[in-house]
Formats: structure tokens, sequence, C-alpha cells
């Protein structure tokens, strides 16, 4: 499948887009110089076409993935106007690529990071879907000299086990407990979170014995990530930590985020750190006014 992308962020329904201010590139760029180029993008609607046309090919083989089994995923960009494929890419959040894969009822959630060589004209990976189901993609890159850009695509895939969508529903919970048991995870929000209003979200991480973990590692080159998706899944928001951190930084308990929900409704946040070099994930379930 492949996509034209015309924009720097909207590229299908809703408005995909990316928060925060820590950005880790090779370009001369700085997090504030992009995090304006953003905002300024959001109020005039409009971009430069000779940096932000590209051609995205999603392709999958097999053809058809199937649940539990391997499925490489093949992604080419080209220019649009020259049609010759992308060879230059710099790095966002420490990575050249940002692969974030969801079912379509928000249930299942990965995060991961397609790998390109220098003699390629592609990145690639292999993935297992859990059970058969509609996913949806989405993938993050910044050519070099380019816009960043963010494209959406949806995939079936087929398998004996078949997932049975649950209804996401709003349940005021933020604390619970890391999958593997090992650590309590809290969010703190505004008693009322309304759209297009600027709002903080602050995780806090603890061991199990609810002991505040002090010695966080950077993970992608930040204290922590955050991906926030409506439950109709039109709205992604990639949204990164208000402070910066360097490679040898330990911190928190506390990771605090800043974003802006584009519309009312029901959202799924996601957190991701890492601890003794592992990652600890949790999620939970907003609502939007």
């Amino acid at each position: 499948m492949t996509k034209k992308v015309t924009t720097e962020m909207v590229v299908e329904e809703g408005t995909p887009r990316c928060n925060g201010n820590h950005d880790t590139n090779s370009s001369n760029h700085t997090g504030e110089q992009e995090h304006k180029q953003h905002i300024q993008h959001q109020k005039q609607h409009h971009q430069q076409p000779e940096l932000s046309n590209y051609d995205v090919d999603l392709q999958y083989d097999p053809i058809t993935p199937e649940a539990r089994k391997s499925t490489k995923m093949i992604i080419s960009i080209r220019d649009q106007k020259s049609g010759y494929p992308l060879r230059e890419y710099e790095l966002v959040h420490d990575k050249l690529m940002h692969l974030i894969i969801v079912s379509e009822d928000l249930s299942y959630f990965d995060h991961i990071h397609p790998t390109f060589e220098d003699t390629a004209e592609s990145f690639t990976i292999s993935h297992k879907f859990p059970q058969a189901g509609i996913y949806k993609l989405w993938i993050d890159f910044k050519p070099k000299g380019g816009d960043r850009t963010l494209v959406a695509f949806e995939r079936e895939v087929i398998g004996n086990q078949i997932h049975k969508p649950i209804t996401l529903v709003y349940d005021g919970k933020y604390t619970k407990g890391s999958a593997e048991g090992k650590y309590q995870i809290s969010l703190k929000l505004p008693e009322k979170i309304v759209a297009n209003d600027d709002v903080e979200i602050v995780f806090s991480i603890s061991d199990a014995a609810n002991k505040p973990v002090g010695d966080l590692e950077p993970l992608m080159g930040a204290g922590g990530h955050s991906i926030i998706i409506s439950s109709d899944t039109k709205e992604f928001l990639h949204v990164h930590p208000t402070e910066e951190v360097d490679p040898f930084w330990r911190g928190g308990p506390e990771i605090s985020f800043r974003t802006n929900f584009p519309k009312t409704g029901i959202y799924k946040v996601w957190g991701q750190f890492q601890h003794q070099e592992k990652m600890i994930i949790a999620d939970f379930v907003l609502e939007v006014i």
C-alpha cells in the first residue's frame, strides 16, 4: 500500500501530531525550533511542497499477515517529484523511524523501530501480530533536510485466533501495576482535561513496595515516551517529556509531559520508561471534555 504525504503532520483522517520539546536529531534544528514550526503549521495550515511531498509504501511478507507468525514489513519512501527513493534520514528521538502498532480497539500496543541499511532503499522489521483482526500502524520519520512526517496505515491480520474487540471505557483509575509486577505507575492529571487546552500529564514510577524509582534511564534519548490515541484511532499524539536529558541521566520518579488534545472524547495513553535496561509500560484511559 502506498500513500502520498503532502503535509508535515496531517496525513489522513483526524490530526496526527507530535508533542513535546525534546528531539535528538542530526540536523541543526533544535527541539524549540521544531516545536515553533509545528505550532506555525497548525495555525496556518499550509506547507512547503518542495520539502514534504513523499510517497510512503508499506509492504508485507507474506502479503496477508497471519497472527502469531512472523511478518516482514518493508517501508519505502520516495520523493514525489523525482520518484527517487530517499536514502538519508535524521534521527527523531534517537531513532531513524518509529513504528507504532495498535489493534483497532487499542487493547494491543507496540512501539518498534525498523532498520535501515546505508546501501538499502527501505526500512525493514519483522513483527508477530498476536491475534487476527484489524490493526492500525503509524510511521514517524524525518528525511534529511525535509519535514518530520507521520503517516497511518490500516491492515487486516488473518488467523484462527480472532480478537474480540473490547469497548474502551473511561474508568477513572490512574494507578496500576506493570505487566511483570515489579512496578507501580501512577498518572497525575488536572481535574478536568479540556480539548484544545494545553495540559500537563505526569507519570510517577515506584517499585512493587511503593518505593519511588529515582534512577530511571534514558529511553530513546529522553526520560520517557508517551503515545496517546483517541478511541476511534483518528487522533494520534506522540508526546515527549518537557525536559531534555543527556545519555548519562538518571532520574525520576516523576516524568512530566505537556500536550494538547484536539477534540473531546475517550483516549488511551501509554507511558514508556526504562529502568535497569528494561522497559516499563503502563496504559490509562482518559476522558477529554
